[in-house]
């Protein structure tokens, strides 16, 4: 029952006037209603599909060949830079020049039967289908002349992904026919509104062509279901089926239980109902009844294991919202699901909606084809939301849910686990270069042993010739010293915590230091600024807005909370040091190219932030690669440590190891004030003035 995670999608309507053809009067009307409906997260499921916010419904006069190319280009790459499949709508008057056939949408400045100054959309659909990066084009063609809009065979097959293409086309007319009224896309909308039933989860070009031909009389609609890429997640679907979408009606039970039951029971027969259990479990219990009466089959087994992951959801959400009530926030499921995630290596490729419902309803029926029915997936899951929650994991009611989804091996494992994990987070060392009266290498480094996030231990390890070898030498005598004492209390020692001066962060990478082993290996390595830990009077004064910074990053609910920082920004440092006096820059801050030797850059950015990123690869992280790091942000620092050792294990796509990063989080924001009242001042260099 393992179901792939939908993929992200984005969506471009372009309807264009021509000022050489008859005004088409419900043109904006058929794309404006096309456009709401494919842009409806419960409906087409689309983002829009241009950058920077702007809208990607693009209608009305003055629209020339030239702009509706670059736009839909424009789309292409924005689609290819976030993984994205292309849901591409093309409106308006369209001719096939002469006795070709292939179809050209006509623009504000085109004329009938002149290729010029129209856009050839064969070749369009060509060069967007065939872009690395994009997960696939579904176009949507309504205009006259519509199926001359399909590539050449070999366009499709060859090309820069070899043929791993994927294109499907809904198109309103056949090669000598014209498109009245903009019926096309109306009845497509109406269509997607109210759903198919009968159908599954989501629409595909078949059924949708199937249901259209119904009701739009007087054209010969057809289609193109193309699909070279066998690697990819899912078919190309027009939009998800709105009578699936109301199935569960109680909300208990998410969309991939009701996708998941529609389809399996329709297989067994299309008229048995699908279980609403919004007030008890009976439904649900009588329609396992019903199916284990009925012949054994593949489609039994499936429709069988649909219903048992469904008691499981909605019995799961039923005791989470019980036991927990009001501990349960947002921020600590998206924690746990992040912590979990992150460890078995199955980051999602965007972020998750952090709802009770959603999350275990993604657990339970899109788990990996190792953990056989979601269980083991959603009792981890439930045992570290109950530790973010502070709940005490011997509690017997936790149990007593265990039995309850027939899954009391897989709650004992995933307690023990947790609790394991618990331990590995308890013991964590502090190294620090502070001392440094000049920001180079100090003389001497101070180790603390934390404890539950209080200091145990201290100890200072000399750099008696203030290099870096030698400070490399002192951070692994401190290591071998935090783990003879972690060998005493029996705990694991996973952490290692940094202090680095400005400058040395720039040139210094402490987690590929180590004889026998790189510490990055051994350790997840975080670094942080040193000035917190001996603030002057102008850093003292922005500390309050720093940790306010720091709050408003961790609790952002959409995107990744970093302000990127072109080179051309950093140029002028009064301008930038205004910029940051003025409150310009509230997040975390992310520099697109390596700033050289600048440390005074660092201490003015550092002083106003408590993330700081930048690249050290040649190449800088421009903008097109960003998309790394949104999808594995919620897991941050800890996926950088991974992804470092990613790439020093041989995995070229580790491409977030190309970013360094200082990570000034709660935690060490805490460390700093506590080193600060119980530490006598030490006279340091003016790092933090601006």
């Amino acid at each position: 029952m393992s179901r792939r995670r939908t993929a992200r999608r984005h969506v471009l309507v372009v309807a264009p006037q021509c000022a050489s053809m008859e005004h088409l009067t419900r043109l904006e009307e058929a794309a404006g209603g096309l456009y709401g409906v494919l842009a409806d997260p419960a409906l087409g499921g689309c983002e829009p599909g241009l950058p920077d916010g702007r809208s990607a419904l693009v209608t009305g006069d003055g629209l020339t060949s030239r702009v509706v190319r670059d736009t839909v280009h424009e789309a292409v790459r924005h689609a290819a830079e976030h993984g994205a499949a292309l849901v591409l709508a093309l409106l308006g008057h369209g001719f096939a020049p002469g006795r070709s056939s292939t179809l050209h949408l006509m623009c504000a400045d085109s004329t009938e039967d002149l290729r010029q100054d129209s856009v050839n959309v064969s070749e369009l659909l060509t060069v967007a289908s065939d872009h690395p990066g994009v997960a696939g084009v579904l176009g949507i063609i309504d205009t006259c002349h519509a199926a001359g809009a399909p590539p050449a065979a070999q366009d499709l097959t060859a090309g820069a992904r070899g043929g791993r293409t994927r294109l499907g086309l809904l198109m309103a007319s056949s090669l000598g026919q014209p498109a009245v009224d903009l019926s096309f896309s109306r009845h497509l909308a109406a269509l997607v509104r109210a759903g198919l039933p009968g159908a599954g989860g989501t629409l595909r070009v078949g059924e949708v062509l199937g249901a259209l031909r119904a009701v739009v009389v007087g054209q010969n609609l057809t289609g193109l279901d193309f699909d070279g890429d066998g690697a990819a997640r899912e078919p190309l679907w027009v939009a998800r089926n709105a009578r699936v979408r109301d199935g569960l009606r109680g909300g208990l039970g998410g969309r991939l239980a009701a996708e998941e039951l529609t389809e399996a029971l329709a297989a067994m027969d299309p008229l048995m109902p699908v279980p609403d259990i919004t007030a008890d479990v009976h439904a649900a219990r009588r329609c396992r009844e019903q199916l284990r009466g009925l012949p054994a089959s593949p489609a039994r087994e499936r429709a069988l294991r649909g219903v048992d992951g469904l008691l499981v959801a909605v019995r799961t959400v039923e005791f989470l919202r019980g036991w927990i009530g009001g501990d349960l926030t947002s921020a600590r499921i998206r924690h746990a699901l992040y912590t979990m995630l992150a460890a078995e290596g199955r980051l999602p490729a965007d972020d998750p909606n952090p709802t009770d419902v959603a999350v275990i309803d993604e657990l339970t029926f899109n788990h990996p084809a190792t953990d056989v029915d979601g269980r083991r997936s959603v009792a981890r899951f439930v045992a570290l939301l109950a530790q973010a929650c502070g709940k005490d994991l011997k509690d017997p009611e936790l149990r007593a849910w265990g039995h309850r989804i027939e899954a009391p091996v897989e709650v004992n494992d995933a307690i023990v686990h947790a609790l394991r994990r618990t331990d590995s987070q308890r013991l964590g060392l502090v190294v620090s270069l502070h001392s440094s009266l000049t920001g180079d290498w100090p003389e001497v480094l101070d180790a603390w042993l934390l404890l539950d996030g209080a200091m145990i231990h201290h100890e200072q390890f000399p750099n008696e010739a203030a290099d870096r070898r030698g400070a490399e030498c002192s951070v692994e005598a401190a290591v071998q010293w935090a783990e003879e004492h972690a060998a005493t209390l029996e705990l694991p020692l996973k952490r290692l915590d940094l202090a680095v001066p400005s400058g040395l962060l720039l040139a210094w990478r402490p987690e590929e230091a180590g004889v026998a082993m790189l510490l990055g290996i051994r350790y997840d390595v975080r670094l942080h600024w040193s000035s917190r830990l001996t603030p002057d009077a102008v850093l003292r004064s922005v500390d309050a807005v720093v940790a306010e910074r720091w709050e408003a990053i961790a609790e952002c609910r959409a995107g990744t909370p970093v302000d990127w920082l072109p080179h051309e920004d950093l140029a002028d440092p009064q301008t930038l040091r205004d910029h940051l006096r003025f409150g310009r820059y509230t997040r975390g801050i992310g520099l697109t190219r390596h700033p050289g030797a600048d440390a005074r850059l660092m201490e003015m950015l550092l002083a106003y932030t408590p993330v700081l990123l930048w690249p050290h690869a040649a190449e800088g992280f421009p903008k097109e690669r960003h998309g790394c790091l949104d999808k594995n942000w919620w897991a941050m620092p800890g996926a950088l440590a991974r992804a470092y050792r990613d790439r020093w294990r041989g995995d070229a796509d580790a491409g977030l190891a190309d970013l360094r990063a200082v990570w000034d989080d709660e935690d060490w924001l805490r460390f700093c004030r506590s080193f600060r009242t119980s530490t006598p001042p030490a006279r340091t260099r003016d790092e933090g003035t601006p």
